[in-house]
């Protein structure tokens, strides 16, 4: 299967359709991408990094071609295959990479070795990009004795001293602790919004994905199984492994009844849709976020009926507590599920339903996600 997004009708920034046979299994990636930022998204040995390693040089694919902006950086049948250096692509690498017995001034200098600049040219880069990613007042120490966003700075600026026409960042983020990763990702937003040009940022974490990627691809198994708008993928992920990568606890084997219901087995609950959500012939599961369970009122019950067709009578399994909000796992009283239901609430809402583990619960129809494995 070959995906392609496009904005508009022009030269594709970057084309990749490439194979490459991997221990357990064969990249299989296709796509063509223009300016934008793009985050692939997959577990831990999905392909990810060596699609990367191969857009950059690092790796050579067994077959394929890449294209960027109209030059060939790689065509297996044309034998052609430019080095890293020659194919004006950046790449960060998860530890950052840089030179250990240079300092952060000398790291920068060595992104414009390649470079035909003239000497007052370089030097007027380097000072640019040191204070463009305020790092000025480091530009005599060695990578060892500054921080780890500190170096993310340094490796960035490097990066750009090359003018590359494409960044690769390669799980950019990994190696931070919370509050200094909410914080660049924040400086990291800013910095690419000026590139202006192609982005694809690889990752397993989804809300670096939602916050920083007008487009995600989900990779499985080497191949981009789904791909498509970010706010959308997470809004309609389609396949099982997209909905789990985007964070869905609750999934469960599905058969749809008719045009209107659905049975979803591991929970031991039939769904009654409305009629304009359409089930899709090839289902084969559903889910469920697990902030978009409700707690069920009696009150509610009597009142509207269409409640009665989706809720569930429940009993708590384990409750745990987080910071800002409550996890409780809750079974189905028939005693006939085998998965029970990830319920997220907010310890305001939490507080409102008096601390309580409600007896019924409600899984709202317009919240379910219909999925195919």
């Amino acid at each position: 299967i070959i995906f392609l997004w496009r904005r508009k009708a022009r030269t594709m920034a970057l084309s990749v359709h490439i194979k490459k046979k991997l221990k357990d299994f064969e990249l299989a990636v296709d796509f063509d991408m223009e300016e934008g930022i793009v985050g692939f998204l997959g577990s831990s040995g999905c392909g990810k990094s060596m699609t990367l390693k191969c857009i950059a040089g690092i790796e050579t694919p067994d077959e394929g071609s890449i294209v960027l902006d109209g030059e060939v950086l790689f065509d297996k049948k044309a034998g052609i295959d430019l080095s890293p250096q020659k194919r004006k692509v950046g790449y960060l690498f998860q530890n950052y990479a840089l030179f250990p017995h240079m300092t952060v001034r000398q790291n920068i200098e060595a992104g414009l070795e390649a470079s035909r600049k003239s000497k007052q040219e370089k030097k007027d880069i380097v000072e640019r990009l040191l204070e463009q990613f305020h790092i000025k007042e480091l530009e005599n120490s060695y990578p060892v004795r500054i921080s780890g966003g500190q170096q993310q700075r340094a490796a960035l600026a490097r990066m750009m001293a090359a003018e590359p026409k494409f960044l690769l960042l390669d799980e950019p983020f990994s190696a931070l602790d919370t509050y200094l990763k909410e914080k660049l990702m924040q400086e990291m937003m800013t910095y690419l919004n000026q590139f202006k040009k192609g982005v694809i940022m690889v990752s397993h974490s989804r809300d670096e994905v939602y916050q920083m990627c007008t487009d995600t691809a989900i990779m499985h198994q080497g191949i981009l199984e789904t791909v498509g708008k970010t706010k959308e993928i997470f809004d309609n992920p389609g396949t099982v492994n997209a909905a789990r990568l985007t964070g869905c606890k609750n999934i469960s084997k599905a058969e749809k009844l008719s045009e209107s219901e659905v049975y979803a087995l591991e929970w031991d609950i039939k769904l009654t849709f409305p009629e304009h959500i359409k089930i899709p012939s090839n289902l084969t599961h559903v889910g469920i976020r697990a902030h978009e369970i409700r707690p069920v009122k009696f009150s509610d019950i009597d009142n509207n009926t269409s409640i009665k067709l989706n809720m569930v009578d429940c009993q708590l399994k384990r409750i745990s507590e987080a910071p800002f909000e409550m996890y409780l796992i809750l079974e189905n009283k028939s005693g006939k599920s085998t998965n029970p239901l990830w319920w997220k609430v907010t310890k305001k809402e939490w507080k409102e339903i008096g601390e309580t583990v409600p007896e019924t619960v409600e899984l709202p129809v317009e919240k379910v996600i219909l999925l195919q494995h």
